[in-house]
C-alpha cells in the first residue's frame, strides 16, 4: 500500500475513545466570549454591503452566486445609488437596513470597515465578513488600520471573518460569502478550514472542476482578525454535515487552545492538516500573505502527532487526499498495513 494512502487511511481509522464534548468557555484573542457561530454557517437574513449592480463587480457577483446555490434567505444589497441589483431592492446606507439581519457581506476597501462594522452594531448584525485586503499583510500603515478594526470588534461584540478573505461556503444552508464566480457548488462531507483567504475563490474552482467532489463548510480565515481556526475547528467537531475536516495554516493563533481540541475531535472525524511557512523562506511567504508567523516547525510537528492530526506537507494534498476521504468509508478497525 502506498503512503499517501496509508495516510488516509491512517486518518480515518476509528478511535476507540469517546470524546467529552467541547468546552464553550474560551475566550478569543479579542476577550469575546466564544459562542457557537451558528450564524455564519446557516443564516437567515444577508446584507451585501458594497453591491453593485456591474456585472463581474465582487459586489455583484457575491449576490449572483448565493442565487445560484439556492440561497433561500432574504438578501439585502447596499449601495449609495439605491435602485434594483439583480432584482433585489437596494438600500443606500446600513443605517437604512431592516433591523436584525443576520449576516453583513462587507465588500468596502479597507478603510471603511472599522465604521462599517459599527453601523452593522447599531443594526443589530452581528456577523460580517470582511473582503478587503489592506491591512497587517501589506505594510505598517495597515498594521495600524487592522489595530483599530480589532477595538471596534472588541467594542462592539461583533464576530468578523477576515479581513483579506474571499469567504466563506455552507453547502447545508445553500449559503456562499465568496466573492470569486462559483455557481452551484456541489455538497459532500469534506470541510476546510484555511487561512489564505483565497481558497473559498480560485482553489474552490479547482476542486469543482478538477476534482469532482462535493464539500459541506469551507472557511478562509483571511487575516484571521477575529474568527480563527479554533473557533472554526469547535464548530465543526460537532456538525453533523462534516465527515472530514482539512486545515491549511500558516500559523496557530492559540497553539494551546487549538491542540487540546483537535485531541477531542480526532476521536470522532479525521483532521488532516497542511502547516505553511515550514521552511524560512515559507515562513516569509506566509507573512506576506496573511499577515502570520510561523511556529517552531518541529515542536509543531509533535504537538500534532499527540493530538492526532495527520499532518501532509503538500498543498495538492489537500485535494487528493480529500477526493479519496470523500470515497472510501470510514474503516472499521485498525489493521491498516
Amino acid at each position: 500500500m502506498g503512503s499517501f494512502l496509508k495516510l488516509v487511511l491512517l486518518a480515518t481509522e476509528p478511535n476507540a475513545i469517546k470524546s467529552n464534548p467541547l468546552d464553550c468557555d474560551i475566550q478569543n484573542r479579542n476577550g469575546i466570549a466564544v459562542s457557537k457561530i451558528e450564524s455564519f454557517f446557516s443564516p437567515g437574513s444577508v446584507a451585501v454591503i458594497g453591491a453593485s449592480a456591474t456585472p463581474g463587480k465582487p459586489g455583484r457577483t457575491v449576490i449572483e452566486n448565493l442565487k445560484a446555490n439556492g440561497f433561500k434567505g432574504k438578501i439585502h444589497p447596499v449601495n449609495p445609488r439605491g435602485g434594483k441589483i439583480i432584482g433585489l431592492g437596494v438600500s443606500k446606507t446600513i443605517a437604512d437596513l431592516p433591523y436584525g439581519i443576520d449576516m453583513g457581506i462587507v465588500m468596502l476597501p479597507a478603510a471603511q470597515t472599522p465604521q462599517a462594522i459599527e453601523d452593522c452594531a447599531a443594526r443589530g448584525i452581528q456577523c460580517v465578513v470582511l473582503a478587503a485586503g489592506g491591512f497587517a499583510e501589506v505594510d505598517q500603515a495597515g498594521e495600524g488600520l487592522q489595530a483599530k478594526l480589532r477595538a471596534v470588534i472588541k467594542k462592539t461584540q461583533v464576530r468578523v471573518l477576515g479581513p483579506n478573505t474571499a469567504g466563506h461556503i455552507s453547502t447545508p444552508s445553500n449559503f456562499t460569502s465568496s466573492f470569486f464566480p462559483l455557481g452551484k457548488i456541489p455538497k459532500g462531507g469534506i470541510s476546510y478550514i484555511a487561512q489564505t483567504g483565497n481558497f473559498t475563490g480560485a482553489m474552490m474552482r479547482s476542486i469543482m472542476s478538477g476534482e469532482y467532489y462535493g464539500v459541506a463548510r469551507c472557511i478562509g480565515l483571511g487575516n484571521a482578525v477575529d474568527i480563527d481556526e479554533v473557533d472554526v475547528l469547535s464548530y465543526l467537531a460537532d456538525d453533523p454535515k462534516t465527515e472530514t475536516i482539512f486545515i491549511y495554516l500558516e500559523s496557530l493563533h492559540r497553539p494551546q487552545e487549538f491542540l487540546k481540541i483537535a485531541r477531542r475531535v480526532t476521536r470522532k472525524k479525521p483532521v488532516i492538516m497542511l502547516k505553511g511557512g515550514a521552511t524560512e523562506d515559507g515562513a516569509k511567504a506566509a507573512m506576506s500573505h496573511t499577515a502570520s508567523l510561523g511556529s517552531d516547525d518541529n515542536i509543531l510537528d509533535g504537538a500534532l502527532k499527540q493530538a492526532g492530526v495527520v499532518r501532509i506537507d503538500e498543498f495538492t494534498h489537500l485535494f487528493t487526499a480529500a477526493k479519496a476521504a470523500a470515497m472510501m468509508p470510514i474503516p472499521a478497525g485498525n489493521r491498516i498495513g
